[in-house]
């Protein structure tokens, strides 16, 4: 064990009040610790934490980085983090895969753009049901070995959808939503499981950077999926997207088998019935009213965000006069948007702290479909959807690196699993947009969503002031 007091590289003013384990700490050119405070005091040279600790403040390692650019640090220092962020990138490649394919392949079984929409959002409603409960298992059994089992029954579901498309049994539009409904159930398990995953490759003061690099993942596969996916289905046919579907997955599993969790903890979740388990993690949310806040917040932001690309052809058509060919522009530019934030946080970190960053880009998401849904201008509407990936893209980071440090490593799947439980709500969502757009016009729904969701983000802004001093 170190002394309670103990000088740390011959640092006049910096010292380790203990006692910790010795292997805890780590020093380095700079001065670092893995866990535990490091407290300093000004201008006694003394170490006198136990007489008087009023007299400290504590530094974070973390939140004083060098001059340094370490973009894709998460990904050069860890290896167990490489497997798992290159078995994302195939998983997500895979999902904007099938979510395109499977919309224009009910488009052209039914002819009909309502089951275009809906086939895609079906895969969704499975995590309303059974979200939660892949959030427990995700806490009592291994993490690794439960997203390996869920992606073999998404390989054997697409590989087996792809042979009965290739082979013409495809016929109905309900053998469609079969499929996405098989896909989903094995997505409500993967999706909560794989975020808590990323804790558990890297050290906590990696975490950031890491679910940066993980948000990359995603935005850059919405760029180079649709690219892949255009050229698949104009040179060859809908089932070789299947194919390909399938054979991301297998590359996930094959890229899980070596990956370590060396920063998960055991859990006593098996010790207590899986409802009892449930309990206790939404317990742990409406305890703290930090993560209550944080959730809502994020409930938030998919009410009003997430549902936009699915309107967008009808925004569009109704709103601009224009067809398709805008419609993928505002998409590639919140793509851009969002792999621009990626870059900007894995490199430099965020602007300001992480509580008030979800705060202000609340606000300025918001005031994106505000302006969207009052724009009748594509020289407005195409530009101004760079700030929308760049504002939920800085949202989601912070939002889940706050979440992802407050929670303990044994109800990490539980409350993962609540955060991610915001996928299922999008078709309902939508459905409400939607509904006042047929009222009134798509565009004056977009306007009515986005004026209330600015007013309840700035309502937040001036309240919320534990979240705002969040780091």
């Amino acid at each position: 064990m170190i002394d309670k007091f103990t000088l740390i590289d011959k640092h006049p003013s910096v010292y380790l009040c203990g006692p910790f384990p010795r292997p805890l700490l780590r020093r380095s050119r700079g001065t670092t610790i893995s866990e535990g405070p490091i407290l300093i005091r000004e201008p006694h040279p003394t170490p006198v934490c136990a007489q008087n600790p009023h007299n400290l403040r504590t530094f974070h390692p973390q939140n004083h980085p060098s001059g340094r650019v370490k973009t894709f640090s998460s990904l050069q220092n860890h290896v167990n983090y490489r497997y798992l962020w290159t078995g994302n990138l195939f998983a997500n490649c895979a999902q904007w895969l099938q979510f395109i394919t499977i919309g224009w392949l009910a488009l052209d079984i039914t002819g009909s753009a309502l089951h275009s929409i809906l086939t895609v959002a079906v895969r969704a409603l499975p995590v309303l049901i059974l979200g939660p409960l892949g959030g427990v298992l995700a806490d009592r059994l291994d993490r690794r070995k439960l997203v390996m089992g869920a992606q073999v029954v998404m390989v054997s579901s697409a590989l087996t959808f792809g042979v009965l498309l290739a082979n013409g049994k495809i016929d109905s539009i309900w053998h469609v939503y079969g499929y996405m409904l098989v896909s989903g159930i094995a997505f409500a398990f993967v999706q909560p499981t794989r975020q808590a995953l990323v804790a558990n490759t890297v050290p906590r003061e990696d975490l950031g950077n890491a679910l940066a690099l993980n948000a990359m993942a995603v935005t850059s596969m919405r760029l180079a999926g649709a690219a892949i996916i255009g050229i698949l289905i104009e040179t060859l046919d809908f089932h070789w997207n299947f194919f390909v579907e399938s054979g991301l997955y297998v590359g996930m599993i094959v890229l899980l088998a070596p990956m370590k969790t060396p920063y998960r903890r055991e859990s006593d979740a098996k010790k207590s019935s899986p409802l009892a388990d449930l309990k206790e993690g939404l317990g742990f949310i409406f305890a703290s009213r930090e993560m209550l806040r944080l959730m809502v917040m994020n409930f938030v932001r998919t009410g009003v965000f997430m549902p936009l690309l699915l309107f967008l052809p009808a925004y569009t058509e109704e709103a601009l006069g224009r067809g398709a060919g805008v419609s993928t522009a505002m998409i590639v530019m919140m793509g851009a948007g969002g792999l621009l934030a990626t870059i900007m946080i894995s490199s430099f970190g965020f602007f300001t702290k992480k509580g008030l960053v979800t705060l202000l880009t609340l606000i300025s998401g918001s005031s994106v479909i505000v302006v969207l849904g009052l724009s009748q201008w594509v020289w407005l509407s195409v530009p101004v959807m760079l700030i929308m990936g760049l504002s939920q893209t800085h949202f989601i980071v912070a939002n889940q690196t706050l979440i992802q440090t407050l929670v303990p490593d044994n109800l990490r799947g539980r409350v993962t699993s609540v955060w991610h439980y915001e996928s299922g709500l999008i078709p309902l969502f939508a459905a409400l947009t939607g509904g006042v757009g047929v009222l009134v016009g798509i565009d004056t729904a977009m306007a009515i969503g986005g004026v209330i969701a600015l007013s309840v983000s700035l309502f937040f802004l001036a309240q919320f002031a534990n979240i705002r001093r969040l780091d």
